[in-house]
């Protein structure tokens, strides 16, 4: 193997203390915490603010991480349950099992939410469309909605969750445990934001055509409407989704995904004092997003990046190509970037278009790991012919002595 350094800034040729003492002496105690208590709240390597409790910003289309906070730390979803309650209605629809104007009979059970918790005014007895539930589950966080859509569903609450629990798994959303269809709190119904943005990403992806539902400003039912509590929606920042929830243990908090110039970010929030600071801060974090980083095509598709000599090929040299070209970078850190390729310096045909010969190797100071970018063969080598293998040989033996 051979190992060659090289600079960065290469492949972007392919892209387009003295104070004056205070007059009133403060308790420096009081002072080291309230430093303390604002530093809390700053994370590195970008010094960026973060006041909610638990925080996931991540680059849809890289699955970078742009920052993080408590991630992987369990918390109440709240309403924010009805993500996984919306893909398991979504997905239903999608295989058939029910239609969007199937009529679901409301039971006393869906009737009987808490009293001033976000409700649909269904009544017992409505016969109500899948469609409209779904609606009045993700626009106005119905409680009611996603009783009624659990029960049709699965007959209880309690095997719907147990459903939901299943797909989530399968999903990838391995620390969550949902014990009923609409989050009002229930011992052990935990989630993370690493986990929700998982739901999140995944019913854009799954279901586009239902997906939309999430940015509708309102909705109304028995001649009450009601406006959708995503207050993001109503900013200019390109918000789509997704959805808000509150309990009184966890606070405020949200999912929300926003697209600018055809680059979507998730954002988790939680743990916030009010709906306003709430959406102050998804659309501070947002926007901090969007602005900090970009995308960019660190190698072309298709570009040739080096020769590689074969040995007893068809041919005698072989284009090599990177398989992976898209990063997400911080706009102002990309200079710190360094590179290094390593590869075969010479291939032993045959060889099929796309084996792995080498690699390139990107860090970062901001960067706990390595990003590693395959360098492979661009097209089929076969076997050359038993005469021009011991014409090569010969060549290789003459260039040798000379």
């Amino acid at each position: 193997m051979q190992f060659l350094k090289f600079l960065f800034i290469l492949f972007f040729s392919f892209i387009t203390t003295n104070n004056a003492e205070a007059k009133v002496k403060k308790n420096p105690a009081q002072i080291a915490k309230k430093k303390e208590s604002k530093e809390k709240n700053i994370l590195e390597p970008y010094g960026v603010e973060v006041n909610s409790t638990h925080a996931l910003l991540v680059d849809h289309q890289t699955g970078k991480i742009l920052l993080e906070k408590n991630a992987n730390q369990s918390f109440e979803p709240a309403s924010m349950t009805k993500i996984m309650t919306a893909y398991m209605v979504m997905k239903a629809l999608k295989e058939g099992r029910i239609k969007p104007e199937s009529l679901v009979t409301i039971s006393s059970n869906a009737r009987s939410i808490e009293k001033g918790s976000s409700d649909m005014f269904l009544e017992i007895g409505d016969q109500v469309s899948v469609q409209d539930l779904l609606m009045g589950l993700i626009i106005v966080s119905g409680n009611d909605a996603a009783i009624a859509l659990a029960e049709y569903l699965s007959g209880t609450q309690s095997a719907f969750a147990s459903d939901m629990n299943y797909v989530a798994k399968e999903l990838g959303c391995s620390q969550t445990e949902f014990k009923n269809a609409s989050g009002l709190p229930e011992e052990g119904h935990l989630t993370t934001a690493h986990d929700l943005i998982i739901m999140s990403q995944k019913t854009l992806e799954d279901f586009p055509e239902w997906y939309s539902i999430h940015k509708e400003l309102k909705f109304k039912y028995r001649n009450i409407e009601q406006p959708n509590r995503n207050l993001l929606l109503n900013k200019n920042i390109g918000c789509d989704g997704v959805k808000t929830g509150f309990a009184s243990k966890p606070g405020y908090g949200m999912v929300a995904s926003a697209v600018q110039n055809g680059r979507r970010l998730f954002l988790v929030v939680t743990g916030l004092h009010t709906m306003k600071e709430r959406a102050d801060e998804a659309y501070r974090l947002l926007q901090w997003g969007f602005g900090t980083f970009g995308n960019y095509t660190i190698m072309p598709e298709g570009k040739s990046i080096l020769e590689i000599p074969v040995r007893y090929g068809s041919q005698e040299m072989v284009e090599i190509i990177a398989d992976q070209h898209l990063l997400t970078l911080h706009r102002n850190r990309i200079h710190q970037i360094k590179a290094a390729i390593k590869y075969r310096t010479v291939l032993e045909s045959p060889f099929k278009a796309g084996t792995q010969v080498g690699e390139v190797i990107l860090t970062h100071p901001d960067w706990q790991e390595k990003v590693i970018i395959p360098l492979v063969a661009k097209k089929d080598i076969s076997r050359a012919s038993f005469l021009s293998r011991i014409g090569q040989t010969l060549k290789y033996l003459f260039q040798k002595d000379s």
